[in-house]
């Protein structure tokens, strides 16, 4: 991943690119777990989420990572 991504002049961390990329596909996730019953389950709701949320991020991580060393 790039240590940094130039929009407009302005400099921001490829991680917080990544985020702004991943966000859309959590909402999906979310609303669909949430749809299942999922968090009906869970004692802490919020915290299943953030985990969910670290999880989608990790694996992206983790798959772009490589891509990016050189």
């Amino acid at each position: 991943m790039p240590f940094e991504v130039s929009m407009g002049g302005i400099y921001f961390p490829g991680a917080l690119v990544l985020v702004v990329l991943l966000l859309p596909l959590f909402g999906v996730l979310d609303y669909g777990l949430g749809r299942v019953g999922l968090y009906r389950r869970a004692l802490h709701p919020s915290l299943v989420r953030v985990a969910l949320f670290a999880a989608i991020y990790c694996m992206a991580l983790l798959l772009f990572l490589p891509h990016f060393s050189d």
